[in-house]
């Protein structure tokens, strides 16, 4: 039996959007597709029995509206969501998790992870964060690449995902004190130079795991630069390999992941290498 997709909703309008793309993914991919509620467990138990019949009609609702030829799997539990949702990780092994974009919290997300960043830095399977409606199949993705496992892990997954969509690599490079040692009177900055010298060399050694776009190498912060191109390019996917072990400090995700899951462009799929 193929390995089924998981999509987590909490009902809302965000979640829907991912509940669509799930749907087109399973049923493009010929997979089963997990759908996972969760409801607070600190409510008093009769409220919870309440809820938990009205939150399963709704699910029922949505999925025979949307889901017609998709075997689907509907969940309702009481718990934390983010336990709740990596022991279905566990128990399920999806080949993805799919869901909707956080809910804004300004003060907030300035000091803390939001449940969907600590799931993905905590569990091992790949996450698509759906942004937009998703109906419509993903034609161009936008690779952020650094010629990593990681990296290869995130574009072989966007093409199973987008097969027959153009994948668009971009390594965005930081060149730290650009323009500091530059000659007074002008002129290019040999380090600057070097560095760009140096990617672009590697660029043309990598050996991307499916067929890509030629390797553009843009100088700049990674996440001005990824917004940048996806923007040029209309993207309707960016994909990043996300660095790290499973279940270690909140950094090792790496930033560019935990800043295109705060805030991006477009949709997000973010791939641990394995």
């Amino acid at each position: 039996m193929p390995q089924p997709i998981l999509v987590a909703t909490d009902l809302s309008e965000r979640s829907d959007r991912a509940l669509h793309r799930a749907v087109t993914l399973a049923r493009d991919m010929d997979c089963p597709l997990v759908v996972l509620h969760v409801m607070d467990d600190a409510m008093p138990e009769d409220m919870a029995d309440a809820l938990r019949g009205k939150a399963e009609a709704r699910l029922e609702r949505q999925c025979a509206a949307v889901a017609e030829g998709v075997d689907c799997d509907l969940r309702v539990v009481l718990g934390d969501p983010t336990g709740q949702i990596l022991k279905a990780l566990g128990s399920d092994a999806p080949m993805l998790l799919v869901m909707g974009t956080h809910r804004p919290r300004p003060f907030l997300d300035g000091l803390r992870e939001t449940t969907m960043m600590r799931i993905v830095r905590r569990g091992d399977c790949p996450a698509l964060v759906v942004r937009d409606p998703g109906e419509a199949r993903y034609e161009t993705v936008l690779a952020a690449c650094d010629f990593s496992p990681a990296c290869d892990a995130a574009i072989d997954l966007a093409a199973r995902i987008a097969p027959g969509a153009a994948i668009h690599p971009v390594h965005a490079l930081h060149v730290p004190y650009s323009g500091m040692l530059a000659p007074s009177g002008g002129g290019v900055d040999a380090v600057a130079a070097s560095f760009v010298q140096d990617a672009e060399t590697r660029a043309a050694a990598w050996t991307p795991p499916v067929a890509t776009r030629p390797v553009r190498v843009v100088t700049g912060p990674a996440q001005a630069v990824l917004w940048r191109e996806a923007e040029s390019l209309s993207a309707h996917l960016i994909c990043c390999g996300a660095h790290g072990r499973a279940g270690a400090a909140p950094a090792l995700l790496g930033s560019l992941a935990n800043d295109l899951m705060r805030e991006s462009y477009c949709d997000v799929l973010i791939a641990r290498p394995g």
